[in-house]
């Protein structure tokens, strides 16, 4: 699993293959490791899983409701606070600036 291989795509870019992970022998032979690391591990993160960087082991209620983590959630928030914050200062300045025209 230390190769690092492109050989591994989601199928979603050619008609055929739509709803499909594609991959050559090696690629999903590199999924089945990954898959079997993250069963053990919960996680795994790699090099090896072409346009993929990892695979997850998440609890089968998330997929009856699945939502995003309250860390993510926290810094979606703080972020979209930030962005505000920016757009006033520049509201701010654009003001400024037009006042000193005037």
């Amino acid at each position: 699993m230390n190769k690092k291989t492109e050989n591994l795509k989601d199928g979603s870019e050619w008609l055929d293959h739509e709803d499909c992970i594609v991959g050559d022998e090696e690629g999903l032979k590199n999924l089945i490791n990954a898959c079997q690391t993250a069963l053990d591990n919960g996680e795994y993160f790699g090099g090896d899983l072409g346009d993929y960087v990892g695979i997850k082991k998440l609890e089968t209620e998330w997929f009856r409701e699945p939502k995003d983590s309250s860390n993510t959630r926290l810094v979606n928030f703080t972020m979209g606070i930030v962005l505000l914050f920016m757009v006033g200062f520049m509201v701010f300045g654009f003001v400024t600036a037009i006042a000193w025209f005037f």
